[in-house]
Formats: C-alpha cells, structure tokens, sequence
C-alpha cells in the first residue's frame, strides 16, 4: 500500500518536535495537501493541535497498547482522503516503556510503518559534539529509516553554517532545517501543553507555518514522504463495522473533557449515535442510553462545573438509574463528591464516594497492564487490558470502595485497584484504546440495550 509518511521524531523531549510537527503540518495545508495527522504513544493534547492544523482528527499509533496489525489498521483506514501523513513522535526516538525493550518507542513505531524518520535536535550552544550525537541515533539501530535532522535553536549564521557543515559531512545526515532561536511560545502547563480546544491558537499555527516555510526544506521533506516504500496492507478491524444497536451514547466532549482516543469515538459511533456535551454550558443530559465521560482538566474548570448544577444533577440522576457510565481519569474525578484543588474544593457530581485531591507533581504516569477481577459495563471477569495512566490527582474514599481491576503494572486508585464501581457506572484512572480491547465497544451497548 502506498503512503506518503513522514515521522518526526526528537533527540529527546523539549526539543521543538511538537512546534515543527505541527508547523509543518500547517505549511503542508497552506500548499494545498489534505495532511493526515498521527501521534506516537498515548498523548491527547498534541493531537488537539494536530486537528486545529489539518481540520483531521490525529490518531494515536502505539505498539506497547496495540498489536502491529492493528497499528497498521488504524494507520491505513485513517489515511482514507489524504495525500501525506506527518507522524509526530514521542520523547526521545528510541524512548520506550523500559530501559532495554523498543515497544513504545517512536523507533519501533517507524519500523512498523516502514517511514523515513526526520529527527529534532536542539543546536544551541554546541557545534561539531553534535555529529557525534546524531551519529549515535543513526548508529543505535540500522533498521530505524533515520534519513534527517532538522536543528532547532540555532545561532547566528555562522553558527548555522558551522552545525550544517559538521552534521551532513560528520555524521552523514540531510539537515532539512536550520531553526534559529525564536520567540514563539508554546502554552504549557501541568500534563505539557495546554489542549487546542480551550484557545484560538489560529495565530500561533500561521506563526509556526511561515517559520517553517523559511526555514525547512519543505520541498525536500515531501520528495522524501512520497519516496517512502509500500507498507503491508491489512483488513479493517471489524470493531468499526457498522453494526446498529438503536441506542445514543452521550459523549462529554468540551473544555473540560477532551481526552479520547479518536477510535474509540468512531468505533461507537459506527454502532450507535452519539451525542456530544458539553459539560459547562448544557443545562441537563440529552435522551442518551449510555454515558461516556473522557479525562481531561476537570480541575482547570472545577468552578465552572460546579456552577452548573442542574447538569451535575442531571448526571447523578442518570448514573442512579443504574443506566452505563464509563469514565476516564478526569471523568473519574467529575463524578466523586468534590475535587479539591490550590484554589479551594469544589463540588462536583457527587455519584461516587471519593473525593479527588491535586498534587503538584504527578501521581502516576505510564502503561498499565490490569486484571479484571469483576464484569463490569465494559469488560469481563478473568479479561486483561492494557492502557496508560497519567494524573497528578489522587483519590481520597469517603467509604469502602468496589473495584473493577486488579494492577498488574501501573498505580491505578491506591496502587492495587483500578476501576470504581457502583450500580452500572465504572471509573477509572486507565486510558484504554479501543483496539488494546475491542470488546469494550459491545460489551457496553449491550449493557445499555439490556437496559433500555
């Protein structure tokens, strides 16, 4: 099958590799191209500004959570109407879930893609050390299609000249930028940067496409997406056959709530419709048969959800009712009797008896593999998942609490358990991608249909 891709990776984390991925995907649309945007391992807010830059939903490729089938399933059937991929990576290009072990990796992630890779490195305040570098991240493994560098935060035009020189003749790598030290800021806070739904950033895109047009081979970056080779292509996963169950799923979709996985969406809404909600301006749940409530910065907003009681109300009525509710990490968080912050706490839905409390540093971050040890609205006694994790909340129970899981490898709610459980609503700190556990998509429908 025949892809133009093209993977951006970085040296390492805080290179500039998000700014110029998403620059150049904004370049790429300013020429005319229908970008289709993808990011490496398990990130939510990159991917908001990925879709703000091309107007495609980004897609997540990780091989830790997902097989390399799958990998290449959601690659191919989420290209359909493009002309290029751009593939941002994570971390550093060989950064994996452990030390030794490549899965996870943005490296491990290119080989299965078959793409020609362009990696970040910041040039500031060093010259021919650099080659060296660079030569080690081509070195490290040759079957990574490591073809380029573009060096960010470089000097003045001498120092320009001198890293260009050193890095194509010393380490024998195309520089397909010079990036000199810029005042474009990228918005920051504490899970990185702040997602692309809360802000007009249309400014900020246009700054970073004209840096890129300036200062990138663009020309070149695409010669060698199109020269990229044919990759093995594979049937769609039947998770997104259209299968009609005649129910409507509410989707918390908003400011607040802003973290799914774009398969997991489309994978409900080819069985059943779903019904966005905005959680801070809607006065009451829609006539919706289930409830799915993604995570996000519900503590950013907590006193605009606090405010709005007739909805928090609306939704403790619906999870009393015993109606399916599945809620991640900040959806975990609305649902418990407050969440307490710097600022003060603030009521939240109530449902759940927990209270959730902010950190200034995060609490857990990574994958997590888990055992169910209870059937619950989306998956079965004795099933395993695998997901990520990253929150700076913990949770502080008001009582005995029911859980879903057991923790394999991860933190979860108390570093044993994960997955709260009351009537037919579970929460939990665990991120889980659809393709990791396809029977979560049926399991609750059914739940919802048994129900109805």
């Amino acid at each position: 099958m025949d892809i133009p891709r093209v993977v951006i990776a970085g040296v390492r984390s805080k290179v500039g590799k998000t700014m110029i991925s998403i620059g150049l995907m904004r370049a790429l649309i300013n020429r005319g191209y229908k970008v289709q945007p993808y990011k490496v391992g398990p990130d939510f807010i990159d991917p908001s500004f990925h879709y703000i830059a091309t107007g495609r939903h980004s897609i997540n490729l990780d091989d830790f959570m997902l097989s390399k089938f799958d990998l290449l399933e959601t690659f191919e059937r989420n290209f359909r109407g493009a002309d290029i991929a751009v593939i941002e990576g994570k971390t550093g290009l060989y950064d994996s879930h452990n030390s030794l072990d490549e899965k996870g990796s943005t490296a491990s992630v290119s080989k299965i893609l078959k793409s020609p890779v362009i990696i970040v490195a910041d040039a500031e305040r060093i010259n021919r050390s650099i080659s060296a570098m660079l030569l080690g991240y081509k070195l490290f493994d040759r079957d990574v299609m490591l073809e380029g560098v573009i060096l960010n935060r470089v000097g003045n035009p001498r120092h320009a000249n001198r890293v260009r020189k050193s890095v194509e003749r010393l380490a024998n790598l195309k520089v397909f930028g010079l990036i000199p030290r810029t005042s474009v800021n990228m918005p920051y806070r504490h899970l990185g940067l702040i997602p692309a739904y809360e802000r007009d950033f249309e400014d900020l895109l246009d700054q970073l496409a004209d840096l890129i047009e300036m200062n990138v081979d663009v020309d070149g970056i695409v010669d060698l997406a199109y020269k990229a080779p044919e990759i093995e292509e594979v049937n769609e996963n039947p998770i997104f056959e259209r299968k009609n169950y005649n129910l409507k799923v509410g989707v918390i979709r908003d400011r607040s709530f802003s973290f799914y996985y774009q398969d997991n969406i489309d994978a409900l809404a080819n069985r059943s419709k779903v019904v966005v909600i905005d959680s801070l301006n809607d006065k009451k749940l829609p006539n919706v048969d289930a409830l799915y409530i993604g995570g996000g910065f519900p503590e950013v907003f907590a006193e605009e959800l606090e405010r709005n009681r007739s909805l928090r109300r609306s939704i403790y009525n619906f999870c009393d009712e015993g109606k399916p509710v599945y809620a991640e990490c900040g959806g975990l968080m609305f649902l418990g009797e407050s969440i307490i912050t710097r600022g003060g706490e603030f009521d939240m839905v109530g449902f759940l008896p927990i209270k959730t409390r902010m950190h200034v540093k995060f609490q857990a971050l990574g994958y997590c593999i888990y055992r169910v040890i209870k059937s619950n609205p989306i998956s079965k006694r004795g099933d395993t998942i695998v997901g990520h994790e990253f929150h700076y909340s913990d949770v502080l129970p008001l009582e005995r609490l029911e859980f879903a899981y057991e923790v394999k490898r991860g933190k979860g709610v108390d570093g044993r358990h994960d997955g709260i459980l009351k009537k037919n609503t579970l929460a939990n700190y665990i991120h889980l991608h659809v393709l990791s556990y396809p029977q979560m998509i049926d399991r609750f429908l059914r739940t919802a249909r048994r129900l109805d």
